[in-house]
This record gives C-alpha cells, sequence and structure tokens, in this order.
C-alpha cells in the first residue's frame, strides 16, 4: 500500500509541474485532463529508466546520498528534457532557458516526492529502488 501512495503523490507532482509546462508553452491546452496526462507519461518515462537504473547500478551502503544525487540528477534531466521536447514540439522559438529552468524545476519536483517513497519516509535514499 505505501508503493500505491508513492506512485499517486509522485504522479500528483507530476501532473501539477506538467500543468505548468503546459501554461508555460500551451496555454490554450493547459487542462488538469492534459496536465494528467503528460504527468502519467512522465511517470511512465521514469519506471523505464528505473528499471534501467535497478539492473545497471549496484546497490552499496556506503555513500548513498552521493550516489542517489549523481545518479538521478542526470537521468531526471533527461527525462525532464524529453517531457519538455514532447511539451513544446510544435512550437517555433526555442528558449533554453525557460526550457532548461522547467526542467530543473522539474528534478526537484522528482527528489522531493522521493521523501513520500516508502525508503524517503523511512529517512533513506531509495537509490536503484525508485521511480525515476
Amino acid at each position: 500500500m505505501q508503493y500505491v501512495i508513492y506512485v499517486l503523490i509522485k504522479l500528483a507532482c507530476y501532473t501539477a509541474w506538467c500543468w505548468l509546462g503546459l501554461r508555460l508553452w500551451q496555454p490554450t491546452s493547459s487542462g488538469w485532463l492534459a496536465a494528467t496526462g503528460f504527468g502519467l507519461l512522465r511517470l511512465g518515462i521514469g519506471i523505464v529508466f528505473g528499471i534501467g537504473i535497478f539492473f545497471i547500478i549496484p546497490v552499496q551502503a556506503d555513500n548513498v546520498l552521493w550516489k542517489y544525487l549523481t545518479i538521478y540528477t542526470p537521468v531526471r534531466l533527461v527525462e525532464w528534457l524529453i517531457l519538455a521536447w514532447i511539451l513544446r514540439r510544435n512550437l517555433q522559438g526555442k528558449n533554453l532557458v525557460t526550457t532548461l529552468g522547467w526542467c530543473a524545476g522539474g528534478i526537484l519536483v522528482s527528489f522531493v516526492a522521493d521523501f513520500a517513497s516508502p525508503e524517503g519516509v523511512a529517512g533513506h535514499f531509495c537509490v536503484g529502488r525508485c521511480l525515476c
């Protein structure tokens, strides 16, 4: 049940952040239904990357915070960039600063949402065992 709550919190956080992205880049389609669809897409991307990390990265007890940050920050940047590309694909103008700022905020949202994981609630970092 803890993981179901974690996934729902993660989805809510991703949906809210995608809603903001839609407001930035597609104001006419910035409804919560569209944002939920993009939140689900982001959750799916995170699951795919998370499964890959689970099988690639060995979990060891030393330097867990450092591993957590160095593994998940670049992975989450790629994940949010993928989503930004999808959200912005029909836009002519390229505003790199806005895009990178939105992605950086998304990375922060992802890290904050990890506090809702069973590991996060227990005060641990979920290296190799959490949704990206």
